[in-house]
């Protein structure tokens, strides 16, 4: 099953397209033929007139059942027979040609492909997940979690099976192609994570995001730590180790049980009392310009401001007296409906 899955891209779509003209195409011309060997045999056989040889034919191929223009001789007989079987010979080939394109489930590939580049060229401000082994396919979880829109690039059949199966917007390529991440819509896209297995896999895609698009946040995952620092200079916004970062919460769950357990809640959104959240400051928001104690977040929403980014600085536990400006990053903490309320205020001005 695996290896009958079709590739979802431009040269598929056109090979298709080719296969049932080709087959439309040989359809026509071999009825025509028919057609058109009907018309002549009924007017060298049976004297008939154009009109007359052409009804004849027509009644004949399409099996109406309608009368005779004038009595058949026996060669105009055998004729007519004939005429039939080659009908309902090129009806069958017609059939069988046109069902195999279904039974292959052609048609489905194509509409589904074609629908997928529709949703795709819709999508802005989503994430661009590169590889769908293990890691990716658990990433994929997490932001549909959060409800964040993404697309997974991946050249093996039976992980892009699985990427379908859960409903996910895929593209069944090779990843480090560029032409893959335009597929992608790259450029409207909000950030990118390389996951791929291999490092040099991961830089050489960490590159060509950039190249593409300047903007995009390229979260890239290193399995060899001395690959890290490669990753950063290539242009990787976060180079991620997920071998070091499951030893650090084994380690944590064995020393600090409680504590890792609280981060996990906090992180992961299963308990929605506890939410970790980033809140960005926008511009010409009513609350630019007012100190923390000044707009009584705390008491007003109920989250929990526990770091700031101001300027790309980060500033943990912010004072009070701390401004708030366009551009900020607030790092929040409290349940959905406290996080809810301080997106709020910051938009609006009022709770």
């Amino acid at each position: 099953m695996a290896n009958n899955y079709a590739r979802w891209e431009p040269s598929y779509l056109e090979d298709f397209t080719q296969r049932l003209r080709q087959r439309l195409t040989i359809i026509a011309a071999v009825g025509l033929a028919v057609f058109t060997m009907g018309i002549a045999g009924f007017m060298a056989i049976e004297n008939m007139s154009f009109i007359d040889a052409f009804y004849m034919t027509v009644i004949t191929l399409s099996t109406v059942g309608f009368g005779e223009v004038k009595p058949l001789s026996p060669e105009g007989k055998v004729f007519t027979s004939f005429l039939i079987i080659s009908g309902v010979g090129t009806f069958a080939y017609a059939a069988t040609s046109l069902s195999h394109l279904l039974v292959e489930g052609e048609f489905r590939k194509v509409f589904d492909a074609r629908r997928r580049k529709k949703l795709m060229e819709k999508l802005k401000d989503h994430v661009i997940v590169c590889g769908f082994g293990r890691v990716g396919e658990k990433i994929c979880e997490e932001l549909e979690k959060a409800n964040t829109p993404f697309v997974v690039i991946d050249d093996d059949p039976k992980r892009i099976e699985v990427a379908e199966a859960k409903g996910y917007l895929f593209v069944y390529q090779d990843t480090t192609e560029s032409e893959a991440l335009k597929r992608a819509n790259i450029e409207r896209a909000k950030a990118l994570i390389a996951a791929l297995g291999d490092d040099a896999d991961n830089l050489f895609l960490t590159i060509t995001a950039k190249e593409l698009n300047p903007k995009i946040i390229v979260v890239a995952r290193v399995n060899s730590p001395q690959n890290q620092r490669k990753l950063e200079k290539a242009g990787a916004d976060k180079v991620v180790a997920p071998h070091v970062i499951g030893a650090l919460r084994m380690a944590q769950a064995a020393i600090k049980p409680v504590v890792a357990d609280f981060v996990e809640l906090a992180t992961t959104g299963r308990d929605l009392q506890f939410l970790l959240e980033e809140v960005k400051i926008p511009e010409n928001s009513p609350v630019c310009g007012k100190s923390i104690i000044e707009l009584e977040l705390r008491k007003r929403t109920g989250a929990i401001i526990i770091a700031m980014v101001k300027k790309g600085k980060l500033i943990k536990s912010p004072e009070p007296t701390e401004k708030l400006e366009a551009g900020d990053l607030l790092i929040t903490l409290g349940s959905r409906e406290d996080i809810e309320k301080l997106e709020k205020l910051i938009i609006t001005g009022n709770v």
